[in-house]
């Protein structure tokens, strides 16, 4: 699995995680939160989740906030691809067996009609 899919705030490469923090806690200078904002444009994802971390009313429990969203994505991706690995398609297993079955029933019948003849 893609590490960077585990990462809340690292989903684009133009911005990375301490920029996006340090804007959320007003750590920028006005140029600096300029150019954050006009790549938060850009990025919807992005934009979502600063706009849900702006909710966070105590700015310095941020990196907390951000490292306890990555964990929680981390368990919750884990258990869903496990998940999928362990499930086996049974929409598979029916077309297989009924092959099988009719290959065996034409073997069976090719070997009757050669008897007989």
């Amino acid at each position: 699995m893609n590490n960077d899919l585990l990462n809340i705030l690292s989903h684009s490469k133009e911005t990375d995680q301490r920029k996006l923090l340090d804007y959320l806690e007003n750590k920028l200078s006005p140029e600096e939160r300029h150019e954050v904002e006009k790549l938060l444009i850009d990025s919807d994802f992005e934009n979502d989740a600063t706009e849900g971390l702006e909710q966070v009313t105590d700015k310095g429990n941020l990196p907390v906030v951000v490292n306890e969203l990555n964990k929680k994505l981390v368990k919750k991706l884990s258990a869903r691809r496990k998940k999928l690995l362990k499930k086996n398609p049974p929409e598979l297993m029916i077309p297989v067996v009924t092959t099988i079955i009719v290959l065996l029933l034409v073997f069976m019948f090719y070997v009757l009609l050669r008897g007989r003849l």
